[in-house]
Protein backbone atom coordinates (compact mmCIF):
# COMPACT_ATOMS: atom_id res chain seq x y z
CA UNK A 1 0.00 0.00 0.00
CA UNK A 2 1.25 3.48 -0.89
CA UNK A 3 2.18 5.84 1.95
CA UNK A 4 2.04 9.62 2.35
CA UNK A 5 5.39 11.10 1.37
CA UNK A 6 5.32 13.39 4.43
CA UNK A 7 3.83 11.53 7.38
CA UNK A 8 3.93 7.92 6.14
CA UNK A 9 0.23 7.24 6.64
CA UNK A 10 -1.31 4.62 4.32
CA UNK A 11 -3.00 6.11 1.26
CA UNK A 12 -6.23 4.73 -0.17
CA UNK A 13 -6.18 3.03 -3.55
CA UNK A 14 -7.56 5.60 -6.03
CA UNK A 15 -8.70 2.87 -8.37
CA UNK A 16 -8.25 4.95 -11.48
CA UNK A 17 -6.18 8.02 -12.21
CA UNK A 18 -2.96 9.27 -10.70
CA UNK A 19 -2.22 7.79 -7.26
CA UNK A 20 -2.20 10.32 -4.40
CA UNK A 21 1.12 11.38 -2.87
CA UNK A 22 -0.15 13.01 0.33
CA UNK A 23 -2.85 12.11 2.83
CA UNK A 24 -4.12 15.65 3.44
CA UNK A 25 -3.82 19.29 2.44
CA UNK A 26 -1.67 19.87 5.52
CA UNK A 27 0.90 17.32 4.32
CA UNK A 28 0.79 18.73 0.80
CA UNK A 29 1.45 22.22 2.21
CA UNK A 30 4.27 20.93 4.39
CA UNK A 31 5.89 19.28 1.38
CA UNK A 32 5.69 22.56 -0.51
CA UNK A 33 7.28 24.46 2.38
CA UNK A 34 10.11 21.94 2.51
CA UNK A 35 10.72 22.31 -1.22
CA UNK A 36 10.84 26.09 -0.84
CA UNK A 37 13.23 25.81 2.09
CA UNK A 38 15.55 23.57 0.09
CA UNK A 39 15.63 26.11 -2.71
CA UNK A 40 16.35 28.92 -0.29
CA UNK A 41 19.25 26.94 1.21
CA UNK A 42 20.97 26.48 -2.15
CA UNK A 43 24.53 27.67 -1.89
CA UNK A 44 24.97 28.23 -5.60
CA UNK A 45 23.00 30.14 -8.22
CA UNK A 46 21.72 28.47 -11.36
CA UNK A 47 22.31 30.25 -14.67
CA UNK A 48 19.16 30.98 -16.61
CA UNK A 49 18.86 30.79 -20.36
CA UNK A 50 19.57 34.50 -20.78
CA UNK A 51 23.01 34.33 -19.21
CA UNK A 52 22.27 35.95 -15.84
CA UNK A 53 22.11 34.20 -12.48
CA UNK A 54 18.95 33.76 -10.47
CA UNK A 55 18.18 32.32 -7.06
CA UNK A 56 14.93 32.18 -5.13
CA UNK A 57 16.31 34.69 -2.63
CA UNK A 58 17.38 37.13 -5.34
CA UNK A 59 13.94 36.96 -6.96
CA UNK A 60 12.15 37.47 -3.65
CA UNK A 61 14.39 40.38 -2.63
CA UNK A 62 13.78 42.07 -5.97
CA UNK A 63 10.02 41.65 -5.55
CA UNK A 64 10.18 43.10 -2.03
CA UNK A 65 12.12 46.13 -3.28
CA UNK A 66 9.58 46.58 -6.06
CA UNK A 67 6.64 46.41 -3.65
CA UNK A 68 8.34 48.78 -1.21
CA UNK A 69 8.71 51.27 -4.05
CA UNK A 70 5.45 50.83 -5.97
CA UNK A 71 3.12 49.11 -3.51
CA UNK A 72 1.26 45.85 -4.01
CA UNK A 73 0.07 47.04 -7.44
CA UNK A 74 3.66 46.58 -8.62
CA UNK A 75 3.76 42.93 -7.58
CA UNK A 76 3.81 40.64 -10.59
CA UNK A 77 6.07 38.00 -12.05
CA UNK A 78 6.56 40.12 -15.17
CA UNK A 79 7.53 43.30 -13.29
CA UNK A 80 9.82 41.36 -10.97
CA UNK A 81 11.53 39.82 -13.98
CA UNK A 82 11.95 43.27 -15.52
CA UNK A 83 13.47 44.46 -12.25
CA UNK A 84 16.04 41.67 -12.56
CA UNK A 85 16.61 42.22 -16.27
CA UNK A 86 15.44 38.75 -17.31
CA UNK A 87 12.50 37.29 -19.15
CA UNK A 88 9.35 36.57 -17.14
CA UNK A 89 9.44 32.85 -17.94
CA UNK A 90 12.87 32.59 -16.29
CA UNK A 91 11.27 33.19 -12.88
CA UNK A 92 8.94 30.22 -13.17
CA UNK A 93 11.91 27.86 -12.91
CA UNK A 94 12.26 29.04 -9.30
CA UNK A 95 8.83 30.30 -8.20
CA UNK A 96 5.61 28.64 -9.46
CA UNK A 97 3.55 31.83 -9.63
CA UNK A 98 2.41 35.12 -8.12
CA UNK A 99 0.73 33.55 -5.08
CA UNK A 100 3.84 31.60 -4.16
CA UNK A 101 5.98 34.69 -4.72
CA UNK A 102 3.76 36.66 -2.34
CA UNK A 103 4.07 33.97 0.32
CA UNK A 104 7.86 33.90 -0.06
CA UNK A 105 8.00 37.69 0.24
CA UNK A 106 5.99 37.61 3.46
CA UNK A 107 8.12 34.77 4.81
CA UNK A 108 11.35 36.64 4.00
CA UNK A 109 10.25 39.91 5.60
CA UNK A 110 9.13 38.19 8.80
CA UNK A 111 12.41 36.27 8.81
CA UNK A 112 14.23 39.61 8.73
CA UNK A 113 12.38 40.63 11.94
CA UNK A 114 12.73 37.69 14.35
CA UNK A 115 11.12 37.69 17.76
CA UNK A 116 13.46 37.63 20.77
CA UNK A 117 13.97 34.43 22.68
CA UNK A 118 12.66 34.16 25.33
CA UNK A 119 11.39 37.75 25.27
CA UNK A 120 10.11 39.82 28.20
CA UNK A 121 8.59 38.33 31.35
CA UNK A 122 4.83 37.96 31.50
CA UNK A 123 2.24 36.96 28.92
CA UNK A 124 0.96 40.52 28.38
CA UNK A 125 4.41 41.97 27.75
CA UNK A 126 5.13 39.16 25.29
CA UNK A 127 1.91 39.61 23.32
CA UNK A 128 2.35 43.38 23.26
CA UNK A 129 5.94 43.09 22.04
CA UNK A 130 5.00 40.67 19.26
CA UNK A 131 2.15 42.96 18.13
CA UNK A 132 4.41 46.00 18.04
CA UNK A 133 7.09 44.16 16.09
CA UNK A 134 4.48 43.03 13.57
CA UNK A 135 3.14 46.59 13.35
CA UNK A 136 6.67 47.83 12.62
CA UNK A 137 6.89 45.32 9.78
CA UNK A 138 3.74 46.71 8.18
CA UNK A 139 4.90 50.30 8.65
CA UNK A 140 8.09 49.45 6.76
CA UNK A 141 6.30 47.22 4.22
CA UNK A 142 2.67 48.45 4.05
CA UNK A 143 1.91 46.24 1.05
CA UNK A 144 2.03 43.06 3.14
CA UNK A 145 -1.57 43.13 4.49
CA UNK A 146 -2.78 43.54 0.90
CA UNK A 147 -0.64 40.66 -0.37
CA UNK A 148 -2.35 38.41 2.16
CA UNK A 149 -5.39 38.67 -0.10
CA UNK A 150 -3.66 36.80 -2.96
CA UNK A 151 -2.14 34.02 -0.88
CA UNK A 152 -3.56 30.89 0.65
CA UNK A 153 -5.06 31.11 4.13
CA UNK A 154 -2.73 31.39 5.94
CA UNK A 155 0.16 32.10 3.57
CA UNK A 156 2.68 29.27 3.42
CA UNK A 157 5.23 31.36 5.29
CA UNK A 158 6.88 29.40 8.12
CA UNK A 159 8.74 32.40 9.54
CA UNK A 160 5.49 34.34 9.76
CA UNK A 161 3.89 31.38 11.55
CA UNK A 162 6.72 31.62 14.10
CA UNK A 163 4.87 34.71 15.37
CA UNK A 164 1.70 32.67 15.89
CA UNK A 165 3.58 29.87 17.63
CA UNK A 166 5.43 32.40 19.83
CA UNK A 167 2.14 33.99 20.90
CA UNK A 168 0.57 30.64 21.74
CA UNK A 169 3.55 29.81 23.92
CA UNK A 170 3.20 33.22 25.58
CA UNK A 171 -0.21 32.23 26.98
CA UNK A 172 0.61 28.58 27.59
CA UNK A 173 0.31 27.46 31.21
CA UNK A 174 -2.17 30.18 32.18
CA UNK A 175 -5.14 27.83 32.44
CA UNK A 176 -6.57 28.49 28.97
CA UNK A 177 -7.65 25.63 26.73
CA UNK A 178 -5.70 25.25 23.50
CA UNK A 179 -8.43 26.55 21.12
CA UNK A 180 -8.62 29.74 23.19
CA UNK A 181 -4.84 30.08 23.05
CA UNK A 182 -4.99 29.75 19.26
CA UNK A 183 -7.80 32.32 19.02
CA UNK A 184 -5.76 34.72 21.12
CA UNK A 185 -2.70 34.44 18.88
CA UNK A 186 -4.72 34.83 15.68
CA UNK A 187 -6.80 37.71 17.07
CA UNK A 188 -3.64 39.69 17.81
CA UNK A 189 -2.34 39.24 14.27
CA UNK A 190 -5.75 39.93 12.70
CA UNK A 191 -6.03 43.20 14.62
CA UNK A 192 -2.55 44.37 13.62
CA UNK A 193 -3.16 43.51 9.97
CA UNK A 194 -6.56 45.23 9.81
CA UNK A 195 -5.25 48.37 11.54
CA UNK A 196 -2.29 48.46 9.13
CA UNK A 197 -4.36 47.88 5.98
CA UNK A 198 -4.85 51.63 5.27
CA UNK A 199 -1.09 52.29 5.51
CA UNK A 200 -0.52 51.25 1.90
CA UNK A 201 -3.18 53.68 0.71
CA UNK A 202 -1.55 56.48 2.69
CA UNK A 203 1.90 55.61 1.37
CA UNK A 204 0.70 55.65 -2.25
CA UNK A 205 -1.38 58.82 -1.93
CA UNK A 206 -0.05 62.17 -3.06
CA UNK A 207 -2.01 63.88 -0.27
CA UNK A 208 -2.02 63.38 3.47
CA UNK A 209 -5.29 62.32 5.11
CA UNK A 210 -5.86 65.91 6.24
CA UNK A 211 -5.22 67.32 2.77
CA UNK A 212 -7.47 64.71 1.19
CA UNK A 213 -10.32 65.50 3.60
CA UNK A 214 -9.91 69.27 3.27
CA UNK A 215 -10.11 69.05 -0.51
CA UNK A 216 -13.36 67.10 -0.28
CA UNK A 217 -15.04 68.71 2.73
CA UNK A 218 -17.63 70.58 0.65
CA UNK A 219 -18.49 67.42 -1.27
CA UNK A 220 -18.72 65.43 1.95
CA UNK A 221 -21.17 67.93 3.45
CA UNK A 222 -23.24 67.84 0.26
CA UNK A 223 -23.37 64.03 0.12
CA UNK A 224 -24.14 63.42 3.78
CA UNK A 225 -26.31 66.51 4.36
CA UNK A 226 -29.64 64.72 3.78
CA UNK A 227 -28.77 62.04 6.36
CA UNK A 228 -29.14 62.55 10.08
CA UNK A 229 -25.60 61.80 11.31
CA UNK A 230 -25.54 63.67 14.59
CA UNK A 231 -22.52 61.86 15.99
CA UNK A 232 -20.40 62.35 12.88
CA UNK A 233 -21.36 66.02 12.89
CA UNK A 234 -19.31 66.30 16.09
CA UNK A 235 -16.20 65.05 14.30
CA UNK A 236 -13.31 67.37 15.17
CA UNK A 237 -9.51 67.23 15.00
CA UNK A 238 -9.27 65.06 18.12
CA UNK A 239 -11.67 62.56 16.57
CA UNK A 240 -9.76 62.74 13.30
CA UNK A 241 -6.52 61.87 15.07
CA UNK A 242 -8.30 59.07 16.92
CA UNK A 243 -9.19 57.53 13.57
CA UNK A 244 -5.55 57.36 12.43
CA UNK A 245 -4.29 53.78 11.82
CA UNK A 246 -1.68 54.02 14.60
CA UNK A 247 -4.33 55.19 17.07
CA UNK A 248 -6.67 52.34 16.09
CA UNK A 249 -3.78 49.89 16.52
CA UNK A 250 -2.96 51.16 20.03
CA UNK A 251 -6.58 51.28 21.18
CA UNK A 252 -7.46 47.85 19.83
CA UNK A 253 -4.32 46.22 21.19
CA UNK A 254 -5.01 47.45 24.73
CA UNK A 255 -8.63 46.26 24.55
CA UNK A 256 -7.56 42.85 23.22
CA UNK A 257 -5.03 42.35 26.01
CA UNK A 258 -7.59 43.47 28.60
CA UNK A 259 -9.96 40.87 27.17
CA UNK A 260 -7.36 38.12 27.41
CA UNK A 261 -6.78 39.07 31.05
CA UNK A 262 -10.48 38.55 31.74
CA UNK A 263 -10.25 34.98 30.42
CA UNK A 264 -7.60 33.92 32.90
CA UNK A 265 -8.76 31.73 35.80
CA UNK A 266 -7.55 34.21 38.43
CA UNK A 267 -9.38 37.15 36.82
Amino acid sequence: MAECLVCGRPLPDPGRGRPPRYCSRACRARAYRERVARKQRQDFPLPDTEGSTLTVDRIVRAAIALADRDGDAGLSMRRTAAELGVGAMSLYRYVPGKEELGALMIDTVFGDHPLPDPGPDGWRAKLELSARLEWDIYVKHPWIPRVFAITTRPPLAPRMMVYTDWRIRAVDGLGLDFPTMVRTAIAISAHVQSAAFPLARERNSKDTRTEWLDARSARVREMFGPYKLDMLARFDMDAFEASEPASIFEFGLDRLLDGVAQLLPDA
